[in-house]
C-alpha cells in the first residue's frame, strides 16, 4: 500500500493506586456519571468553557464550568431513532463562528427508515439552549442496513463540514459502496455548509477541490474506502491533519490519515490484507496504507478513534494520538510510527474520546459516564512519583531534609538562610517540585531546578509580600506570583513570556490561597477572610466571582482536592478543636475529620498517589507526620525536628 538526613525516620512505605504506564501518571478522573448511552463529548469553541455530550437516543447534555451543572442543549428524540445497537443520534458539530451565528449540526439516523440526516440547528437564549423547531435539513443518505452508519462529523480548518459515511452496513460490503464513487457510503463527506440564514439558498455546495468535482464521481466525496469510521478528529496542531479510527471486520483495526483523494481500501483491504472479496484488485500501490492497526486479540473487536493531545496541562505528550477498543475497554497512545503504548485496561465499553476547549481529553463510556484523562501530581513531589514526600525545611542551617517516597532515602541538600520562606513548586515543569525559597529581605525568588540541576534567581517582590506561586496559565509550570498585602494587588510573572500582570483582588488581612477550585486545570485567584470566615475567588475558567463563607477567625485554610474530582476542595482546620472542615466540590457536602492537636501544622498532601489529597498534620514537639490516607488507612512517621519548616505546609495541592 502506498504509504502515508541526620535524625529518625520511621520506615512508611506508600503503594501507588492509579494506573501508569512507563513514565506516565494518568487516571481517569469521573466528570459525569448517570447518562444514557453516551456518544460523544465536544465544545462549542465559543470561549465559554461549556462541554456538550451526545446522548444516543436525542438528547444533548450541556455542562457549565465552575458549577459543572448539567441540563438539556436540545431534545430531538422524536426524530432520531430508538432502536439498533448503532443507530441514534451519532454526531454533533458546532460552526466555527457558533458564537456569532448560533449554528450547530448534528448527524442522526431516522426514526422513519435510518437514514442518514445531517441538520443544521440553531441555539437561542444566548446559545444557551438548543431550538428544537430551528431544524433544516441539509443531506440525507439513504442506508442499506442497519449498521455501519459512521456518526462523526466535524468542521475541518478549511471551514467545511466533514461527514463520516460506513458502507451501508452487513459484513463485507455487500453492495460494493466503499469503492463506488456514485456512492456516499463508505467515504469522508465535506461539504461547503450555508450558514446565511436566507433558506432560499441550498443547503449545502461542494468544495471545488473535492476529487471528483467536475468529473464522474459524487462532487460531495473527500475519500473513499472507508468501512466505518465512527469517530475521528482533526489535529488541532501541527498541519491540522485527519486521523480516523476505521472499524475493521472481524480481523482488524485501523487508524487511518485521511487526505483529500484517498483510497483506503475497503473492501479490498483490512487492514493491510486482502480480504479476498476482490482478489484482482489486490495491488497495495493502489490503496493508501494505515498509519498504525491491531488484531482482534485479547477481546479487541472495534477501534475507537480519539484525538492528538495538544492541551497544555502535559497530560500527554505533545501530538500523541489516543484511540482505544470499544470491546476491551482498552486505550493507547500513538507516539510515532511503531510506538504505541497501552495508557490502560478498563472496563468501559469506550463509545467515544472527547476534547475540550482547552484540549484536554476525556473518555466516553457508553454504560453512561464521562472521565476526564488527567495526570496525576502531587504537592512537595520531589522525586515525581505523583506522592507527596515527607520533606522540611531547617532555618538554622538552610538545609532541606526530603524522604523520597518512591525509593525510601533521604535527600539532603542546603539551599537558602534562616529569614528565607520555603516556596517548593513545579517551575520548570517536569513533574517534580523544585527546592526554592523567597528571600523577604531583597524580594527574590531563588530556584534549583529539578530538570537540569540549574541555578535561577528572579527579583519579583518586597519584604512585605507574600508569596503565592502556582500554575496559573496552565502550561504545567508554576508561575512567580506575590499577593501584596498593602494594597491587595497580585503580582504575576508568567513562566514562559515572563510578562508582567497585576490583579486586585484582596484587602490587607486576607491570606491568599490560590488554587485550581473551577477544574480547568488553572490556579485561580483566592483569598480566605478570617474576619468574617469568607472564601472569595476568581474563577480562571470563565473570570466569574464567587464568596463562599466557611470558616471562622482562627481557622487554618487547607485547600486541597480531597474528593478527588479534579477541583480544590474548600477547607479548614481548626486548631481549637483539632477538627478538618472539608466542603467537597463533588458533592456539595461537607466532610469532618478529627485529626490533630492545637499546636499541630496542617500538611495536606496527596500521600499515597491516589489522585486525592489527605487529611495529615505535623506536630512539631516531636516532629512526627500524622496522615490520614485516604486510600489506605492511617499512619505516622518521625522526620524532622523541632523548628523545622514541613514544605507541604508551603507546597499545597
Amino acid at each position: 500500500m502506498k504509504a502515508v538526613l541526620g535524625f529518625v525516620l520511621g520506615a512508611v512505605l506508600f503503594s501507588a493506586a492509579a494506573f501508569s504506564q512507563g513514565s506516565l501518571n494518568i487516571k481517569r478522573q469521573a466528570f459525569l456519571s448517570g447518562l444514557s448511552s453516551p456518544l460523544f463529548l465536544t465544545h462549542a469553541k465559543d470561549g465559554s468553557n461549556r462541554v456538550f455530550v451526545v446522548q444516543q437516543r436525542g438528547i444533548i447534555k450541556v455542562v457549565q464550568p465552575v458549577s459543572y451543572a448539567v441540563s438539556d442543549f436540545i431534545n430531538l428524540t422524536s426524530k432520531v431513532s430508538q432502536s439498533g445497537s448503532e443507530r441514534g443520534l451519532l454526531g454533533l458539530a458546532f460552526h466555527p463562528d457558533f458564537e456569532t451565528n448560533s449554528y450547530f449540526f448534528v448527524n442522526y439516523t431516522r426514526q422513519s427508515d435510518g437514514a442518514t440526516v445531517i441538520e443544521r440547528y440553531r441555539a437561542i437564549n444566548n446559545n444557551t439552549v438548543g431550538d428544537p423547531n430551528s431544524g433544516r435539513v441539509v443531506i440525507v443518505i439513504p442506508q442499506d442496513f442497519s449498521n455501519h452508519n459512521g456518526g462523526m462529523i466535524e468542521f475541518g480548518p478549511d471551514g467545511n463540514l466533514y461527514i463520516g459515511m460506513g458502507d451501508g452496513g452487513s459484513a463485507f460490503d455487500p453492495n460494493n459502496r466503499a469503492q463506488d464513487i456514485n456512492s456516499l457510503l463508505g467515504k469522508m463527506l465535506r461539504i461547503t455548509v450555508d450558514v446565511s440564514g436566507n433558506d432560499a439558498n441550498p443547503p449545502y455546495t461542494n468544495p471545488a477541490d473535492n476529487p471528483y468535482v467536475g468529473q464522474p464521481g459524487a462532487d460531495e466525496i473527500y475519500a473513499i474506502g472507508l468501512r466505518n469510521p465512527f469517530r475521528w478528529s482533526f489535529d488541532r496542531g501541527g498541519t491540522n491533519e485527519l486521523w480516523a479510527g476505521d472499524v475493521g471486520q472481524g480481523s482488524i483495526e485501523e487508524v487511518d490519515i485521511v487526505t483529500n483523494g484517498g483510497n483506503y481500501g475497503w473492501r479490498v483491504y483490512e487492514g493491510n490484507n486482502c480480504t479476498n472479496q476482490d482478489p484482482g484488485l489486490c495491488d497495495p500501490d493502489d490503496f493508501d496504507a494505515p498509519i498504525h492497526t491491531y488484531t482482534h486479540s485479547a477481546g479487541r473487536c472495534s477501534i475507537t478513534g480519539g484525538y492528538r493531545y495538544r492541551g497544555g496541562l502535559r497530560t500527554f505528550g505533545d501530538g500523541e494520538y489516543l484511540f482505544g477498543d470499544y470491546c476491551s475497554g482498552e486505550f493507547w497512545r500513538f507516539v510515532a510510527p511503531g510506538i504505541v503504548e497501552l495508557v490502560e485496561n478498563t472496563t468501559r465499553n469506550i463509545s467515544s474520546f472527547g476534547e475540550d476547549q482547552n484540549g484536554e481529553l476525556y473518555l466516553v463510556g457508553l454504560g453512561g459516564t464521562v472521565e476526564k484523562l488527567v495526570r496525576i501530581t502531587a504537592s512537595a513531589d520531589f522525586d515525581g512519583d505523583a506522592r507527596t514526600d515527607l520533606s522540611v525545611f531547617r532555618p538554622s542551617n538552610g538545609v532541606w531534609y526530603i524522604n523520597q517516597s518512591e525509593s525510601g532515602q533521604p535527600r539532603f541538600e542546603q539551599f537558602g538562610i534562616s529569614t528565607d520562606i520555603p516556596v517548593a513548586e513545579d517551575f520548570d515543569g517536569d513533574d517534580k517540585s523544585d527546592i526554592a525559597v523567597y528571600r523577604p529581605s531583597s524580594g527574590t525568588w531563588y530556584v534549583f531546578r529539578s530538570s537540569d540541576s540549574t541555578f535561577q534567581a528572579v527579583q519579583f517582590g518586597i519584604s512585605t509580600d507574600v508569596p503565592s506561586a502556582g500554575d496559573f496559565d496552565g502550561d504545567a509550570k508554576a508561575e512567580f506570583v506575590v499577593f501584596r498585602p498593602s494594597n491587595g494587588i497580585w503580582y504575576k510573572m508568567d513562566s514562559t513570556t515572563l510578562a508582567f500582570s497585576a490583579v486586585q483582588f484582596g484587602v490587607s488581612t486576607d491570606k491568599p490561597i490560590p488554587a485550581d477550585y473551577d477544574g480547568d486545570g488553572t490556579y485561580d485567584i483566592s483569598v480566605y477572610r478570617p474576619s468574617n470566615g469568607v472564601w472569595y475567588r476568581l474563577n480562571s475558567s470563565n473570570g466569574s466571582f464567587s464568596a463562599v463563607q466557611f470558616g471562622i477567625s482562627t481557622d487554618l485554610p487547607v485547600r486541597g482536592d480531597y474528593d478527588g474530582d479534579g477541583r480544590d476542595d474548600i477547607a479548614v482546620y481548626r486548631p481549637s478543636e483539632g477538627i478538618w472542615y472539608i466542603f467537597q466540590s463533588g458533592t456539595g457536602t461537607v466532610r469532618y475529620e478529627s485529626w490533630g492537636i492545637s499546636t499541630d501544622v496542617p500538611v495536606t498532601g496527596d500521600y499515597d498517589g491516589d489522585g486525592r489529597d489527605d487529611v495529615a498534620v505535623w506536630r512539631e514537639s516531636n516532629g512526627t507526620w500524622y496522615i490520614q490516607r485516604s486510600s489506605a488507612g492511617s499512619v505516622f512517621a518521625q522526620f524532622g525536628s523541632n523548628g523545622d519548616l514541613p514544605i507541604p505546609a508551603y507546597d499545597t495541592p
